[in-house]
């Protein structure tokens, strides 16, 4: 059965959650409408469906979701994306709401603090230049929190929630995908990345487009 009338308000450029969030609709085929919205230009200020300000949202007729992982749950326990989340036995769901919680608390501030260092100096801090101490402080930060994802989110697992893909590991790709466009290397999550990757063609390789191009899109607006 569709789930008709979610609209996901997004940013493709500024946020892993809202890749996340594309990523699980469409590997799933849920039916949906896409509202991309340009942060970097203020469009969060004007639309009216944003309760605060941020991306991404998710409106399924009369509700909101306003907070990221809020969004992927419900999207997992939805017909079609309950593989990802809701069909879990009860041990590997506990696991990804763990991760879950874990990344809004922990790694995502982290990974945040580096790339927007790193790439958005100029339009987050107004820095004429990069604090190149604070961002190799931020880097090895985010360096030792992967760590911990591997040793204890994954251990010997192929995913976080067990066996297959779940809206932990989309989450998690789409942030490593983020610190990677600003710098950071991920040798040793590749293989754990390819393996999300395949569960996810072709929508991954077209969602990391909008990663590598950030770069080049604060050079074009004079932001790097």
């Amino acid at each position: 059965m569709a789930a008709p009338g979610l609209r996901l308000f997004c940013d493709m450029k500024s946020h892993p959650a809202a890749r996340a969030t594309l990523l699980l609709l469409k590997t799933t085929g849920i039916p949906h409408e896409e509202v991309r919205l340009d942060l970097f230009r203020g469009e969060n200020f004007k639309v009216k469906e944003l309760p605060f300000r941020k991306v991404p949202v998710l409106t399924h007729g009369n509700l909101t979701i306003a907070e990221s992982t809020s969004i992927l749950r419900y999207i997992g326990q939805l017909p079609g994306g309950e593989g990802w989340y809701a069909d879990r036995d009860l041990q590997d769901r506990i696991k990804v709401d763990e991760f879950l919680d874990f990344w809004q608390s922990t790694l995502n501030p982290a990974a945040l603090k580096f790339a927007q260092n790193k790439l958005g100096y100029k339009f987050f801090f107004r820095q004429k230049a990069p604090n190149e101490e604070l961002i190799a402080e931020a880097l090895q930060a985010h360096e030792k929190l992967n760590d911990v994802v591997r040793k204890y989110f994954l251990a010997d697992k192929p995913f976080i929630g067990g066996s297959t893909g779940s809206i932990a590991d989309l989450l998690y790709v789409s942030t490593l995908q983020q610190t990677a466009g600003a710098g950071a290397v991920h040798e040793a999550s590749k293989d754990y990345m390819e393996r999300v990757r395949q569960d996810t063609l072709p929508f991954y390789d077209q969602l990391s487009e909008d990663c590598k191009k950030i770069p080049e899109y604060l050079k074009a607006l004079k932001m790097l």
